[in-house]
């Protein structure tokens, strides 16, 4: 069993590599971008306006955790933004 944990590794890690897909990419500027950092910058973006906001009507106080929650957020909201620029919703 354990001379066949490096291929069972090794044949995981190369699962989701295929020849034919290509990443998807947006040209910004002349230049090409992964669409995953796109989103990921929107993510932050929408976090600084929730955390604005939050600031705003003091319930950035009653936070429990607030580097946790604003990490959830940013995350969870950069999976929507991939989402929607996915097609997968909207």
């Amino acid at each position: 069993m354990l001379r066949l944990f490096p291929a069972l590794l090794a044949a995981v890690s190369l699962a989701g590599c295929t020849g034919t897909a290509r990443a998807p990419s947006v040209p910004v500027f002349g230049s090409f971008f992964p669409a995953w950092i796109i989103c990921a910058v929107g993510g932050v973006v929408l976090t600084l306006i929730v955390r604005a906001i939050l600031i705003r009507l003091k319930i950035d106080e009653h936070l429990p955790a607030p580097p946790l929650v604003y990490l959830c957020l940013t995350i969870s909201s950069g999976i929507v933004f991939w989402l929607i620029w996915s097609g997968a919703i909207g």
